[in-house]
């Protein structure tokens, strides 16, 4: 649940998460239309996927079924699996055309593969396994899931790392806010997660870490938690930890275009945006 934010998918569903797990089940040999559309044919083939290994047979495809669901893909796969990747589009841009899918995963596939796993905090190796298929499960309409920042990510490859370790600071960890999310960060990931439960702890800020540990900000504000929002902020603001003019103004100009209200006040909607930074 905490770094593999599985969607639930029943019958009524349609769009690409429905067509993507038609793809699958053609894949591990049941033959249904990938029409995009979750009617009785398709939970039929799903249930009798689950019966297969023993799973509960509902016909609802959620986080029990998904990772038995998904099949690898990388580069030199073909067939059905790559179709239910290549269908998403993962296009770099809203005014990028999609390409056709072609069952064929190359060169091209791999780099958008790449460019969805950077996007969200994911290991970025071109392999559509667990991790990435759990984040491709979210692309339906409704609530975006949190991005990741994990143990070995640098800013160069997740500009989230500095915002994280800002914020575990705000929270007691003795770390450095260095861009090199560490042994040391993941150490105070755990620490940090041990404060809110019990189970899924790891070094990996994820789905529950993320409302815990972001601090709502405003005008006149100073601290760890400023600072984390200037690192995330667009232009060349001073990562100072003082809420002042120009942090507000950067604020409100972001809410203007991706997180209304315009309010200049940092909460959880404007927290949620900023991390993902246009995916939503």
């Amino acid at each position: 649940m905490n770094v593999e934010p599985w969607s639930t998918v029943g019958q009524g569903a349609t769009g690409a998460v429905v067509k993507g797990i038609q793809y699958l089940l053609r894949a591990q040999g049941h033959m249904v239309d990938p029409d995009g559309i979750f009617g009785p044919a398709t939970k039929a083939a799903v249930v009798a996927f689950q019966s297969g290994p023993g799973l509960p047979a509902d016909g609802v495809v959620g986080p029990v079924t998904w990772p038995l669901l998904v099949v690898p893909a990388s580069q030199g796969s073909t067939g059905d699996a790559v179709l239910a990747v290549q269908q998403f589009g993962l296009v770099q841009s809203p005014q990028e055309v999609p390409p056709v899918p072609d069952g064929s995963f190359g060169p091209a596939t791999k780099e958008r593969v790449e460019f969805f796993q950077w996007s969200w905090g994911l290991t970025i190796d071109g392999i559509v396994g667990r991790e990435t298929w759990s984040f491709l499960s979210t692309l339906a309409p409704g609530p975006r899931p949190w991005a990741l920042v994990k143990q070995g990510s640098k800013q160069s490859t997740n500009w989230r790392v500095l915002a994280a370790q800002h914020l575990l600071r705000a929270h007691g960890a003795s770390i450095l806010a260095n861009g090199d999310f560490d042994a040391a960060s993941g150490a105070a990931v755990t620490a940090y997660q041990k404060t809110l439960r019990a189970t899924e702890v790891s070094t990996t800020l994820g789905q529950l870490d993320w409302p815990a540990i972001i601090v709502t900000v405003r005008r006149n504000d100073h601290g760890e938690a400023v600072k984390a929002l200037q690192t995330l902020l667009p232009g060349e603001l001073a990562i100072d930890g003082d809420f002042g003019p120009a942090t507000e103004n950067a604020v409100r100009e972001y809410q203007q275009l991706f997180a209304p209200p315009v309010d200049g006040v940092v909460g959880p909607i404007t927290w949620h945006s900023i991390l993902l930074q246009g995916l939503e």
